[in-house]
């Protein structure tokens, strides 16, 4: 019997038997095609390797039904889902995944006046963007410039076609149900917002006319596919705009006009760009943010509904079926951590599944955001988007083991030593604190980002399941070396902050102004002045400049290039910004130096405009430059072992250089080596 039997009760779906309540959320992560535009390899590795937990569904993310006037080909182009061609590429991969028990689904979908969505111009109910303080006029949005034009009135019934014709083709294809995206600020959303949607004929103002295009959408995808599939619908429950915005009282009268329209399900959403509620949230937001919307759809349809929105336990899955909150869970980014989270949870081995950590940084960024997209990654899980050309087979190297030493518990130590001995290897980790985590656990203490640190207990427990030899509170040195005897020591040692070479002249002569290093502050919990100056508006200072104003400290951030937080992710460092907003953190710019008046011993920062003194700065906080570690490199080489160095001790200067994505990445990728 299932350890959450809750979740493995069957379901119907059209004139399907759904085997449980357990999906993977449709995600444009995974999805690449070549240059034909056919589905690749890579993809279908991606969807196997989540299918073997058999969820009762899983969904290919955002496909484009409507056809660009050029299109574009290449890895991510996306799924074509207005060619007939997609077809029989489609059903290689519709075929592969049903060797399993899953019920397999694909989302209709159109950008609408989201920009980056397509490379052409985008179209949409009033040609307004999707960005909510874009559409709003707000000067603080980011405009990106690109064309947005309003719909002809006679073009919506040719989009209503294209959404028909492109189900039609996925049930020619075998999938067994399509998901209407409707949500996150897309084309058939952006009908639903009042904000976006400022139309005067039978599409817009009435929540009549503003539904009237869903409605169309799903009448006509209904009966392009008959019984032959599912079909699924997904949409915000509430865009928490207030007036301006598509509202939950709105969701729940649209829920029985869409069943009795021919949904066979609807999965309750939320979130839209530039809105204080993002479509993928980070980790500020409460797992489970957006249950509550799921919830309160329920009651009003028979139909089975879905809810979203920071899942990643099992048990708080669940906890929603069996409280009778949604019908079934979609998981999204919990899968993209851990492929085998369906496996394990089936498995009852729960404490095994590594966990999102809602870091945004690599399913986000690096998809969607950094040099222009590419394939999604995961902070945690460096094998994403790999798995066909990354396989990992347990003990391939216990033919022939090798004595691994590992100096540093850190995220990238634990990584080595994992890896290492999930080969076959004899690992022994040193640590010369009393605790695994290394930098890790000085980031949880930093508000709102303590989930941040759930990782450290998943290595500890994979560290014990696969015998390494922890050892805390032992300091590495020649003679420990010679008595290891290692073949293989990896230095991850990390890195501490150090102060700029040409801001010594502050620490020198600052008699009434504390000098603070920000490891310090965190890990020793001293205690700042009440005016703080941060100097570093990177990662490590803006979360520390939230960490000192959340106690009523006045606090400037200073730093150096032209923007804040350029390793964070975006949704990340959006909800840190509109944090650090509401604390009056004030945040300059392009600050190449920090000097002292000689005459009024006042801090002057100076930038690319006229030097700015702040008043009454009594603490100053360094976060900005660090120094790798790696004084035993020279030690480990003298005694002949082959030396790597990983993490920050490898790196703390380059773009990605001291990130949670790029220590484990880089471990991984190294320890494979081995």
């Amino acid at each position: 019997m299932p350890t959450l039997p809750e979740l493995y009760q069957p379901m119907k779906l059209g004139r399907f038997q759904i085997p449980n309540r357990l999906m993977m959320a449709g995600m444009s992560a995974g999805t690449k095609t070549d240059e034909k535009g056919d589905v690749t390899p890579e993809m279908i590795a991606y969807y196997l390797e989540r299918a073997r937990g058999e969820p009762g569904m899983i969904a290919i993310g955002a496909s484009q039904v409507i056809p660009p006037k050029k299109r574009l080909f290449g890895p991510h182009a996306g799924i074509a889902l207005y060619n007939d061609d997609i077809v029989p590429s489609l059903a290689k991969l519709v075929d592969a995944v049903h060797q399993y028990d899953v019920k397999f689904g694909i989302q209709l979908w159109n950008g609408g006046g989201t920009e980056g969505t397509s490379h052409e111009e985008l179209f949409s109910p009033s040609g307004l963007s999707s960005n909510v303080r874009t559409a709003r006029g707000d000067d603080t949005a980011r405009y990106r410039g690109q064309p947005n034009r309003a719909l002809e009135k006679e073009e919506i019934s040719e989009i209503v076609d294209h959404f028909a014709s492109a189900a039609r083709r996925c049930a020619d294809a075998g999938f067994d149900f399509v998901e209407i995206h409707a949500g996150h600020g897309y084309l058939i959303s952006n009908f639903l917002t009042p904000l976006f949607n400022r139309r005067t004929d039978e599409y817009g103002g009435s929540f009549e006319n503003r539904t009237r295009f869903l409605l169309e959408v799903v009448t006509a995808v209904k009966n392009a596919v008959g019984d032959r599939i599912a079909v699924g619908l997904k949409y915000n429950g509430d865009d928490f705009l207030g007036e301006d915005g598509w509202t939950l009282e709105e969701s729940c009268r649209l829920a029985p006009i869409a069943e009795k329209a021919g949904a066979d399900y609807i999965t309750v959403t939320a979130g839209l760009v530039g809105s204080p509620k993002l479509t993928i949230p980070p980790m500020y937001e409460p797992q489970g943010c957006y249950t509550d919307l799921a919830a309160a759809v329920k009651p009003h349809i028979k139909i089975p509904v879905g809810t979203i929105g920071r899942i990643k336990n099992p048990e708080m899955a669940r906890d929603l079926v069996a409280a009778g909150k949604a019908d079934f869970v979609c998981f999204g980014r919990g899968t993209i951590a851990d492929p085998e989270i369906f496996l394990k949870t089936r498995e009852g081995r729960l404490d095994d599944i590594r966990p999102c950590l809602a870091d945004c940084r690599g399913c986000i960024d690096e998809h969607l955001l950094r040099n222009g997209g590419g394939d999604a990654s995961c902070v945690v899980n460096p094998r994403m988007s790999r798995e066909l050309t990354c396989v990992d087979i347990p003990g391939s190297a216990s033919a022939n083991p090798k004595n691994v030493l590992v100096v540093g518990g850190g995220l990238a130590g634990m990584e080595a030593a994992r890896r290492t001995a999930f080969s076959g290897h004899r690992v022994t980790l040193c640590e010369r604190r009393s605790n695994l985590g290394g930098q890790i656990l000085l980031a949880r203490k930093m508000p709102g980002r303590k989930e941040i640190g759930d990782i450290v207990p998943w290595y500890e427990r994979q560290l014990v399941k696969l015998g390494v030899d922890v050892r805390l509170e032992t300091e590495v040195d020649l003679n420990l070396m010679k008595q290891l005897a290692p073949d293989i020591v990896f230095i991850a040692t990390g890195s501490a902050p150090t102060v700029p070479q040409d801001m010594m002249d502050v620490v020198m002569n600052a008699e009434d102004i504390e000098i603070i290093m920000l490891d310090d502050l965190v890990e020793h919990d001293l205690e700042a002045g009440g005016n703080v100056l941060v100097v570093g508006g990177d990662q490590n200072g803006m979360v520390v400049a939230d960490y000192l104003a959340q106690s009523g400290r006045k606090v400037t951030v200073a730093e150096s290039l032209n923007h804040f937080g350029g390793k964070l992710a975006a949704h990340d460092r959006w909800y840190l910004l509109n944090r650090q907003n509401a604390k009056h953190v004030r945040r300059i710019k392009n600050v190449h130096n920090v000097q002292l008046d000689p005459g009024t011993n006042e801090v002057i920062l100076i930038g690319d405009d006229a030097p700015e003194s702040l008043p009454g700065i009594n603490t100053i906080v360094f976060a900005s430059d660090r120094r790798s570690e790696r004084g035993l490199i020279e030690v480990a080489e003298s005694l002949g072992a082959k030396t790597y160095v990983v993490g920050d001790a490898h790196d703390v200067t380059s773009e990605n250089a001291g990130t949670i994505f790029n220590n484990i990445a880089h471990a991984y990728d190294t320890a494979r080596q081995v």
